[in-house]
């Protein structure tokens, strides 16, 4: 017998015990043993609700209660197999919708992002009217790295595209971009082997080294612990690899690039180059620093630079209406999808509150005929004799 059926016997016990007691009593004052009883009985109370009372106490009911309603949903749905398999069948298409969406959703709107103190990273970009189109000349960026007062660091990256891999088994077609120096350490990311880039290999005619990512280190050298410093073949050329990305490293941009080089770009300003590239421009706040201040700052940036751009008409005249544009790293990258990801998730919400309505219709038609309701299950011990 366990501990709570010898309690209740116990004090089941001690009730009776009290009522002879006071039936005895009762006795002794002239009344009949059958009218003794009865009066005692009227002096204690409500026997059933004293052991009620004492069930309840120290009991976590809604332990009770949930195994209680666990038994009864199972009974029924062992006894009505058509409707547990429809019910079934019908949640799991409205959890599984809302998990999946609600995964999507955790990953782009709500997760931070997987750098050092994401939300101080910024996107800076700039939308020209002209042109219809939003870019960012490399002297723009060269402007705001040198002449800001909100920046902690401001890293870029852009060009190259794919890229011709030989020299180790066949040769392959593979994403590269160009980064700045400074781009892994702004983002507070580090090579989980080597070492980043050196200043002096960012710049026109650098040394040709490369930073492989995880996923091309584990494919194409089969995680080979002894690569770095070794030379790899892009396009013709020989690149020594200096390090390697750490698994999971997400890069800030639309796509997945596998091996990142110096972007080499020039390093001053120089708007009457022959060729001027299109850069990516990722910047870090210094501390409370808004993004109100920090645009404006770029903006007068920009102002002086347009001083200087009108010795080139054509190029000045494209500037003209030309729109500093700022936002957190993790509203660019979330970007259009954020109000889609929201209604999206509304609706498998919606789908999961249809599919509880259509269990609820089903179990109503899973009664068995003449049933009004489902059977009630007991809250209570209901002691007989009360």
């Amino acid at each position: 017998m366990s501990r709570r059926s010898r309690k209740q016997s116990d004090f089941a016990a001690e009730i009776e015990a009290h009522l002879e007691l006071e039936a005895e009593q009762l006795k002794d004052q002239g009344l009949s043993e059958e009218e003794a009883r009865r009066a005692a009985r009227r002096a204690f109370g409500n026997v059933t609700q004293a052991h009620e009372r004492f069930y309840e106490c120290g009991r976590w009911l809604w332990w009770d209660h949930l195994v209680q309603d666990l038994r009864f949903g199972l009974r029924t749905l062992r006894k009505n197999p058509g409707f547990t398999t429809v019910a079934a069948l019908t949640l799991a298409l409205g959890i599984g919708a809302n998990t999946t969406v609600f995964s999507v959703v955790s990953a782009v709107l709500i997760r931070r992002l997987p750098y050092r103190d994401p939300d101080r990273l910024v996107w800076v970009n700039e939308f020209w009217p002209r042109l219809n189109s939003a870019i960012v000349p490399s002297p723009d960026y060269i402007n705001w790295r040198d002449q800001n007062q909100v920046f902690e660091s401001v890293a870029a990256y852009g060009g190259f595209g794919e890229l011709n891999l030989s020299g180790s088994g066949e040769p392959e077609r593979i994403d590269g971009i160009g980064v700045t120096w400074n781009f892994f350490p702004m983002l507070g990311v580090r090579p989980a082997l080597g070492r980043g880039f050196l200043p002096d290999e960012d710049r026109p005619g650098g040394a040709p080294v490369a930073i492989l990512s995880h996923s091309l280190w584990q494919r194409r050298f089969h995680s080979d612990p002894n690569l770095v410093g070794k030379t790899i073949t892009l396009d013709e050329e020989a690149c020594t690899v200096i390090g390697v990305m750490p698994e999971g490293f997400r890069f800030p941009g639309d796509w997945s690039p596998e091996l990142f080089a110096p972007s080499g770009l020039p390093l001053k300003a120089d708007w009457s180059a022959r060729e001027l590239a299109i850069v990516g421009v990722i910047a870090r706040l210094k501390p409370q620093v808004s993004l109100e201040r920090a645009t404006a700052d770029v903006v007068t940036i920009n102002q002086r630079s347009d001083k200087v751009v009108p010795l080139l008409p054509t190029f000045a005249q494209m500037r003209v209406g030309l729109q500093v544009r700022m936002v957190t790293l993790h509203q660019h990258l979330a970007g259009d999808s954020r109000l889609v990801l929201l209604i999206l998730l509304g609706a498998v919400g919606f789908v999961l509150l249809l599919s509880c309505a259509n269990v609820a219709n089903c179990s109503l038609l899973a009664l068995p005929p003449g049933s009004k309701s489902l059977p009630s299950v007991p809250r209570s011990v209901r002691v007989a004799g009360g």
